[in-house]
């Protein structure tokens, strides 16, 4: 990997990428952006990865884009189309489980990045902000459509309409933070949670996909996918792993995930 703003470590199964530029908040530059979609590809083609946690170094998890004196003479709808949306697609449509770790500010397209996580950890000191309206914009890579799907829109509107502010407390009571630990803590809690994925089924990511699918469709059209899928995972390996289990009163050993073809 050749992007020095961002890092990347394993642990048992486990993948850790930090965004890694502390002295600017982490906040971020194109061409981090493209090798961030590049590195979760990869890392969802490598069996032996069970999940994905996403952090920042030092004070923050992200402050959003890197704001330099040329940045508003840029084409923003030409950057969002070749970098941030293909990277938001990427996220929402990764089999591999993502949990963020929100060690602190998360702005801005910083923020997006959190709500493109299936999971949120965040410690105490946490604070997401949408500021986009304060500036004339709108939040974007993805936020308009991952936001209220996961508080709702009323909430959602509060928050980006007003360009709000709110703490991790607050989040947590929205909904949008799954655990609110103590600061310095963050990145720990997250990659215990992202551990416990190593511990189920591969369908964990079926349902992933199945929930994502099911915001976007009517009653029966999930109800034939559901049964879909059912059909599939039936007939896949872990299902029978886990049935001799259960009659043999022992833990179930689950295979290696078996990576998607692209």
């Amino acid at each position: 990997m050749s992007d020095d703003a961002l890092a990347l470590e394993r642990d048992e199964g486990i993948a850790i990428i930090t965004l890694n530029r502390p002295q600017r908040f982490n906040a971020l530059l194109p061409e981090s952006g493209r090798t961030l979609r590049e590195i979760l590809l990869e890392l969802e083609a490598d069996s032996a990865v069970r999940a994905v946690v996403l952090t920042g170094a030092g004070r923050a998890f992200c402050a959003g884009a890197d704001i330099s004196p040329g940045s508003a003479t840029m084409d923003a709808e030409a950057v969002l189309r070749e970098i941030w949306n293909p990277l938001a697609e990427t996220m929402a449509g990764l089999e591999l489980p993502l949990v963020a770790a929100v060690n602190g500010v998360a702005a801005g397209a910083g923020a997006s990045l959190s709500f493109a996580c299936d999971l949120r950890v965040a410690s105490r000191s946490a604070r997401f902000q949408l500021s986009f309206v304060k500036i004339g914009l709108v939040p974007d890579c993805g936020a308009t459509w991952l936001l209220p799907r996961i508080v709702g829109l009323g909430r959602a509107n509060e928050m980006a309409m007003l360009g709000g502010d709110i703490g991790a407390e607050q989040a947590r009571e929205w909904g949008l933070v799954n655990e609110l630990v103590e600061d310095g803590e963050a990145l720990d809690a997250a990659v215990a949670m992202a551990r416990r994925f190593t511990a189920v089924s591969a369908s964990a990511s079926s349902i992933k996909l199945a929930h994502n699918a099911g915001l976007e469709c009517g009653l029966g059209e999930q109800l034939d996918r559901e049964a879909v899928l059912q059909g599939r995972l039936q007939q896949a390996p872990d299902f029978a792993e886990a049935t001799a289990a259960f009659a043999e009163k022992r833990p179930a050993e689950f295979a290696p995930r078996t990576p998607p073809q692209r």
